[in-house]
């Protein structure tokens, strides 16, 4: 007589040896294409304010008297377009209403209010949002952990909703400081976004398709950018005018509320429709914890090397990729006279070239394991390493070309390998501990966003003079070379297995109840 068991030689509880049979099109894809939409939105919400404050905003430098104040000598801040103006006047209109491929931001001939915003002010505004979002980063990861992928995306969507509406009134009677306000209101009810969605990948996604259906849902994040760059554009240069950027916002973030409430659950053991074939297939494995809550191991999971290691790959890729999205068109403006925020196919194509390397990354992914062409290990190193060495190898190649060819390479190729995180670092948190996958993401986003705290500082110390070549070639040496180590380092303490500490006391239970099965089993045999 032979025995099957589920142990490994290390005595760990691993997946089953004989893998449930293949579930094709389920409920698990509806779930997550909601998820998707949600996320989207999400998105939408947060990077839009990029595009919309030039609408809102006039160059401080413009000749005074070519505008209204309209609110008098208590908010002298508020302006409107009147008078008639010169051809060069009008030329310094057009160059300001003009941005994301001459898609005109302000209409000059209505009358809605605009600010003369210093520069320093328009910084405050657009980096508000993180100083929420950092704030509430961990007790979010928290309460995805206590209830759920569900609850902080509807958090995030009804919050967003009202603030959105709410945010034009707020910033005729407020100024700068209500606009900041909201964003920060914006950034505390996002911080959950990422930790729920990871939760709700962990709960929904089996792990032969863990690559692919995440990559498909965090593609979210650039249709977001996009829909959100277009149509900021599109809405600013209408004749509703900027606040209508901000209403059309706030209206589908709410009906992707209702949507979420109505038709979301946070697993399948929440779902009603879901039938017991598609949940086993889902689960694959011994222990699952959908539906107990479980202590958080802390201990474990500071102490646990993998997670270390793909905490430590999440800090250096998001080091990296800030950088360069936010300081290369800097970097090229100032040194090499290239315009590329200002340009509609600069800022989307590398975009929507990342979508497509996204699901490509997460179908490679799954597709070399599932076909045991390499392991899981080495798919996550491979995904990862391509993403971080790509990206630090275009980053340097921007400092050494003027070649405007060349520079859309980069920024294509760039954005679009670093899509491969997705299966790398990001995935690696749900492989590590599927119960505690918002937890642990929240965590490395917490740490990542104190580095991106220290980053300008650093930016600004070695960057004195924003025309030297030479210095911004340093700091992007620096900065590549922070990306590779972090990634040297998630290379060597990657693992795939779920962690013990992942199941709790429960696992504990489940091996002892084994362990007795197995001596009984034994027992009879050896007398038959």
């Amino acid at each position: 007589m032979s025995l099957k068991s589920n142990k490994s030689s290390s005595g760990d509880l691993t997946e089953n040896d004989e893998n449930p049979p293949k579930y094709g099109y389920g409920v698990r894809h509806i779930q997550l294409a909601l998820y998707l939409l949600c996320l989207t939105v999400i998105i939408i919400g947060r990077t839009h304010i990029g595009v919309t404050i030039v609408a809102m905003t006039i160059d401080p430098k413009i000749n005074t008297s070519l505008v209204n104040n309209t609110a008098g000598e208590n908010n002298p801040h508020i302006l409107t377009y009147s008078g008639n103006r010169t051809e060069s006047e009008s030329i310094n209109f057009k160059r300001i209403n003009n941005v994301y491929n001459n898609i005109a931001l302000v209409n000059i001939d209505q009358n809605y209010k605009t600010w003369s915003w210093p520069k320093s002010v328009q910084e405050l505004v657009l980096n508000a949002f993180f100083l929420g979002y950092m704030i509430m980063m961990f007790p979010m990861g928290l309460l995805c952990q206590r209830y759920g992928g569900k609850l902080p995306l509807q958090i995030a969507l009804f919050v967003n909703g009202i603030v959105s509406i709410a945010t034009p009134w707020l910033t005729v009677w407020g100024d700068w400081k209500a606009l900041c306000a909201c964003r920060i209101l914006q950034g505390l009810s996002q911080a959950g976004t990422y930790p729920c969605i990871q939760s709700v990948l962990g709960k929904w996604v089996p792990i032969n398709e863990r690559a692919t259906l995440g990559c498909c849902v965090h593609t979210g994040l650039t249709i977001g950018t996009v829909i959100a760059f277009q149509l900021a554009g599109f809405l600013g240069s209408s004749k509703w005018g900027w606040p209508s950027i901000f209403y059309t916002t706030g209206v589908i973030c709410l009906l992707c509320f209702i949507l979420i409430t109505i038709f979301g659950a946070s697993n399948p053991s929440e779902h009603k429709s879901v039938t017991e074939k598609e949940k086993n297939y889902i689960k694959g494995s011994f222990i699952d914890n959908n539906d107990k809550i479980i202590k958080t191991p802390w201990r474990a999971i500071f102490t646990s090397k993998p997670l270390w290691g793909a905490m430590t790959a999440h800090i250096g890729s998001n080091i990296i990729s800030i950088l360069f999205l936010n300081q290369t068109g800097t970097y090229l403006h100032f040194t090499q006279n290239i315009d590329v925020r200002n340009s509609g196919l600069l800022s989307s194509l590398p975009y929507v070239a990342g979508f497509f390397t996204m699901l490509l990354f997460g179908w490679l992914s799954d597709y070399s394991t599932n076909n045991k062409i390499v392991s899981k290990n080495n798919a996550r190193r491979i995904s990862n390493s391509t993403a971080n060495i790509a990206m630090a190898t275009c980053l340097i190649m921007t400092s050494y070309t003027s070649n405007r060819i060349v520079v859309v390479i980069c920024l294509v190729v760039g954005i679009s390998c670093n899509m491969g995180v997705n299966s790398g670092w990001m995935i690696n948190y749900i492989d590590l501990a599927p119960d505690f996958s918002g937890t642990l993401t929240a965590i490395g986003n917490t740490l990542a966003n104190i580095f991106n705290l220290i980053t300008p500082a650093i930016i600004s110390y070695i960057v004195t003079d924003m025309t030297n070549i030479t210095q911004w070639r340093l700091l992007f040496f620096i900065t590549s070379g922070v990306a590779l180590i972090a990634n040297t380092v998630f290379v060597i303490l990657v693992s795939t297995d779920v962690q013990p500490w992942n199941y709790g006391e429960q696992k504990e239970s489940c091996d002892e109840v084994k362990k007795e099965n197995i001596k009984e089993t034994h027992t009879i045999v050896t007398t038959l």
